[in-house]
């Protein structure tokens, strides 16, 4: 009951089951993300929307949708380590390991983020790397 204002005929938010309306849509994907969820509810269209016309409110509404989405990724990064292969990590956890003991720091629960996760530091490294290699061509461009 946050958004009663935006939502006067008590429209359901985005579920775990809820599924797509398409019928052409095939077996394999007919569960509505999250990200797809709030896609379509952010989508202008051209008939007047309560939504978008709600100024401070509509911004709080972005800020929550934004939140809960990212929770969700996180949460399933953390519930699937198996299925991602961070067991492939072992020595990067062995060599954090031994600095924090070296150091004397008490290490607390190691999450190890893929460059996916938007803002974490492999995706910043990530990012960084493809701006140089973008700089590098255009430098090789201008003096061919």
């Amino acid at each position: 009951m946050v958004y009663p204002l935006l939502f006067p005929r008590g429209e359901l938010g985005w579920n775990i089951n809820m599924k797509h309306s398409e019928e052409g849509r095939s077996s394999k994907y007919t569960r509505v993300t999250q990200l797809q969820f709030y896609a379509y509810r952010l989508a202008m269209r051209s008939d007047f929307s309560i939504l978008h016309h709600s100024g401070k409110l509509f911004k709080q509404y972005i800020v929550d949708a934004y939140v809960k989405t990212e929770g969700s990724r996180i949460n399933y990064l953390r519930n699937n380590k198996k299925n991602l292969r961070i067991e492939h990590y072992k020595g990067l956890l062995d060599a954090l390991n031994s600095r924090a003991l070296n150091q004397g720091v008490r290490t607390g629960k190691l999450i190890i983020l893929p460059s996916t996760v938007q803002g974490s530091p492999r995706h910043m490294h990530q990012n960084y790397q493809d701006a140089l290699a973008m700089v590098r061509k255009l430098v090789d461009l201008i003096y061919l």
